[in-house]
């Protein structure tokens, strides 16, 4: 047997040899594509007149794709969190009435994504909404981060509803994680510093209040959103005591759903503030944690991928030069699509995320690597007559 196995590994080795697939010139084509690419990158991170190109690309994850995929069919309505819509409601004694009847329906979970940050004039209606707040010692109230310290990473300052200052409410921030103003929002985070200590986020309360555990520091802090083909059934505020069975042992969040001025861009459109909370929580109580590769091992898989199309690209040419351009192009798409395709596979099946930067990135330069690299070796050919350039393939 181990005979065999080396008769197999000779003759793979002067196939391989005969074929020119070992052949230094092939790395040498990679290395000048990843430097056309290190020097586009460069002028797109330090000129302004790339800036917007930077910014659509720092916005692009190959996940907006997977999550486009995945919602392309039918949509599977969650079991465990409800949403209520108040958005037409705009007095605080309706919104009390809507909360007293939740209450009646002994949710699991009741947590509330609004913030009545002004007391306001009404009394009586202030009065009604804090006497439904009452009835439910363990509601969870969102309230916003604010007053940032980058040199502590920590906040100053909490915006709470009017009522946190006579009572022992239950607050979480619904702060959400963008890279910039504006951006698309696919990460949620789990906890943040306030006056430096730990101050949990709405979705990882609520999540912790349902599963019966207390909220504490984890690693990773930051995590993707799974959006995947999931929705949530969503209950009017006029509905909810038709709606007693669906709200019973549920997470119920109440809020808004069609507010403009609540909504943010997500990889599947514009979303409300509430649903994209409700994505959160689905997320951590399904425990759908995503495994992220390595900027190293997507630098190592472009390399071979690129080394590839470098030795692929030289037969084309060799064999038919003609029509090797056109040829090539069709192998390019199909390789790329067939990696998106094994990325996808992998992120839905084994939640693993492929990072394709460098891979896509790496191909698509790699003709125009061999053509700089071709030039430059033609060139200190004729200039210098170096001996080792006697046996490149592009003299």
């Amino acid at each position: 047997m181990g005979q065999r196995l080396k008769v197999w590994f000779r003759r793979l080795q002067n196939a391989l040899s005969r074929s020119k697939f070992i052949h230094l010139d092939h790395v040498g084509v990679v290395l000048m594509g990843m430097l056309v690419a290190y020097v586009l990158g460069f002028l797109a991170l330090n000129m302004s007149i790339f800036s917007p190109l930077k910014r659509a690309f720092d916005d692009f994850s190959m996940t907006d794709i997977y999550y486009e995929l995945q919602r392309g069919g039918a949509l599977e309505l969650n079991n465990d969190i409800v949403l209520v819509d108040m958005t037409e409601l705009t007095d605080r004694g309706e919104i009390g009435q809507v909360i007293h009847e939740i209450n009646q329906c002994s949710p699991k979970v009741l947590a509330v994504d609004l913030i009545f940050q002004n007391e306001g004039g009404d009394v009586m209606s202030n009065a009604m909404l804090v006497g439904a707040i009452d009835e439910n010692p363990d509601i969870i109230f969102s309230s916003k981060l604010v007053d940032y310290q980058p040199e502590e990473d920590s906040f100053d300052n909490l915006v709470t509803s009017f009522f946190s200052q006579v009572g022992d409410y239950h607050f979480a921030y619904g702060n959400v994680v963008q890279k910039h103003s504006g951006g698309v929002i696919r990460d949620y985070s789990l906890s943040m510093k306030m006056k430096g200590k730990p101050f949990y986020s709405f979705a990882y309360e609520t999540a912790c209040k349902y599963a019966g555990v207390k909220p504490h520091p984890q690693e990773p802090n930051q995590r993707p959103i799974i959006y995947g083909d999931t929705d949530f059934p969503i209950v009017g505020a006029h509905d909810v005591k038709e709606s007693a069975k669906l709200l019973k042992d549920k997470i119920v969040l109440l809020g808004t759903i069609s507010s403009e001025e609540d909504a943010h861009i997500t990889p599947i459109g514009k979303m409300a503030g509430m649903k994209i909370q409700a994505f959160s929580i689905f997320s951590l109580i399904k425990n759908r944690q995503v495994t992220q590769m390595s900027v190293w091992t997507s630098l190592l898989l472009a390399f071979l991928l690129c080394y590839l199309s470098a030795w692929v690209g030289y037969w084309m040419f060799k064999w038919i030069p003609k029509l090797a351009i056109n040829i090539l192009n069709f192998y390019y798409f199909f390789l790329a699509a067939f990696l998106v395709w094994i990325a996808f596979l992998c992120w839905v099946h084994l939640q693993y995320n492929v990072n394709l930067l460098y891979p896509l990135l790496g191909i698509a330069l790699v003709e125009k690597g061999r053509s700089y690299y071709g030039g430059l070796v033609k060139l200190l050919y004729m200039k210098k007559k170096w001996k080792f350039l006697e046996y490149s393939l592009y003299k």
